[in-house]
């Protein structure tokens, strides 16, 4: 028997099939284009995500692997903050309002107004702002009320592919806490919230534990996938818990950092810390996809996003070397910055800073150009401008008493070793590459077999599953060097942190 992971990201879907060893099996993976048509407005249709996951599927079931081993359960990665409205036959009514999406302020505003924000963040662990769906859901009841008086659900990503798997839409608590109308401690939506925001609890999901079983895959859809077997569902988890999870952090004070399309660093607790610092900070906690623990996260929307920037603008020379010699062509871009002299001074803020900034309006910049400036300048500016990120992170959690010395790294930024030493060098703290090439699918495969009764506990799977590799320590000089430069970022951020560019 094989177990299917599906990571479904911003801008791609991954798929991939691992044995109950934990071994892969293959992995196939497609892009979509985020639908963008002004400032402020970022959709996703939801067609392409389906039709790149079934495609995904289909590819997966025709490998001899998966042939020998055939699948037989799944369960789902899916990034959070989105909503969709749907009809009664999974029909979406509208594109998906992503988490870029600046709509919603005024609805937040209003829920402050109405609620306040420190017993909103008590309830729900989650610093109010526009990004979550409950601002989305009350933005169309106020916007468009025409598409609100005929949905059925307002579902997140999750829900929507178990819809069109032909099961439920049955959520998750992780996936859930994210909505800003979800009791973290209690598990259950929050009735006080929503009646005083006068949304229908019946148009939200029912929700359940990860790694739960909610059905089987429709047999005429399973059959045009190419399973050989009936296939059975199992809940999964918010992408950032997901990563952590696939990380082995299944205890208290562990972190790990995903750098994917976003950069998110997980910290682990077995109860949410009540500090206000903390919400004014814009640090949510989510349940953890294993009862009773919760996850804190520091966002940085523009993580790996700002090298499918670079690639998709720039790269022309480095696409030619990476057919020519068989290679990823992020590694070719990644390993430039080994050749860097001069390295800009970068700010990564394409789309508004996130924690503990929480500046929608700034945009990024590059200071220092020069003349003498070349292409592995501004990928190492790339490098050192996201850690200096991180970096400011680490000293607000700490300032609310929030500390460790070792994180564990995923995501496509986890392929770089140089950028792993950078980050050492930034932060003064070890990390550790896991040895898994996809952490969330690995970690929603482990559920779905956790979900199947494959596997007697998920912690003790993990621990066979989750491999440590390579280990950055800090060169304490480079950390004092840096710490100069750091101090220069943030000195300059004060400075450019209002500017609007005219266009």
């Amino acid at each position: 028997m094989s177990l299917l992971g599906i990571d479904l990201g911003t801008t791609g879907i991954k798929c991939v099939a691992y044995n109950e060893e934990g071994k892969a099996l293959g992995k196939t993976y497609r892009e979509y284009e985020l639908y963008m048509p002004k400032k402020g407005v970022v959709e996703l249709e939801q067609e392409k995500v389906l039709n790149s996951l079934f495609e995904n599927i289909k590819e997966l079931n025709s490998f001899e692997s998966i042939k020998k081993d055939p699948i037989e359960a799944l369960s789902i990665s899916v990034s959070g903050d989105e909503v969709m409205p749907v009809d009664r036959n999974g029909k979406p009514l509208y594109n998906t309002i992503m988490a870029m999406d600046t709509r919603g302020y005024k609805e937040n505003d209003w829920i402050c107004q109405l609620i306040g924000a420190e017993k909103i963040y008590e309830i729900t662990g989650q610093p109010p702002s526009n990004l979550y769906p409950l601002n989305k859901i009350i933005w169309f009841k106020n916007n468009r009320p025409d598409i609100y008086e005929n949905t059925y659900k307002f579902l997140c990503w999750e829900e929507f592919v178990f819809f069109n798997l032909g099961v439920e839409p049955i959520s998750d608590y992780s996936v859930t806490s994210r909505t800003l109308a979800f009791d973290i401690i209690s598990k259950k939506y929050s009735k006080e919230i929503l009646d005083k925001v006068q949304v229908d609890i019946s148009l939200l999901p029912k929700v359940v534990l990860s790694g739960t079983e909610i059905g089987v895959v429709d047999k005429k859809l399973s059959e045009k996938l190419g399973f050989k077997k009936p296939v059975k569902v199992v809940t999964g988890g918010f992408d950032q818990i997901c990563a952590a999870l696939g990380s082995g952090v299944v205890r208290g004070q562990m972190a790990s950092i995903g750098t994917g399309t976003m950069e998110v660093m997980q910290v682990c607790f077995t109860s949410p810390v009540k500090d206000k610092k903390m919400m004014d900070y814009g640090y949510a906690f989510c349940n953890h996809a294993i009862d009773n623990l919760f996850i804190t996260m520091t966002i940085n929307y523009c993580g790996g996003v700002l090298f499918k920037w670079y690639r998709d603008n720039f790269a022309c020379e480095e696409k030619e070397i990476a057919v020519k010699n068989n290679k990823n062509v992020y590694d070719v871009i990644m390993d430039l910055a080994n050749k860097s002299k001069y390295p800009v001074m970068f700010f990564p803020y394409f789309e508004g800073a996130q924690t503990p900034r929480n500046n929608p309006d700034i945009t990024g910049s590059i200071f220092g150009l020069t003349l003498r400036t070349k292409k592995e300048d501004i990928i190492k500016g790339m490098f050192e401008g996201i850690t200096f990120d991180l970096k400011l992170n680490m000293e607000k959690l700490k300032e609310a008493g929030v500390d460790f010395d070792c994180i564990r790294a995923t995501g496509g930024g986890a392929r770089s070793d140089t950028w792993l030493q950078i980050k050492a060098d930034i932060t003064g703290k070890i990390f550790q590459k896991i040895d898994v090439d996809e952490s969330g699918c690995m970690a929603v495969a482990a559920l779905a077999g956790y979900g199947t009764k494959k596997f007697n506990s998920l912690q003790e799977v993990l621990k066979v599953w989750v491999k440590i590799g390579k280990e950055f320590i800090p060169d304490m000089k480079k950390f004092k060097k840096y710490d100069e430069k750091y101090k220069q970022w943030i000195n300059l951020y004060d400075k450019i942190k209002d500017f609007k560019i005219i266009h």
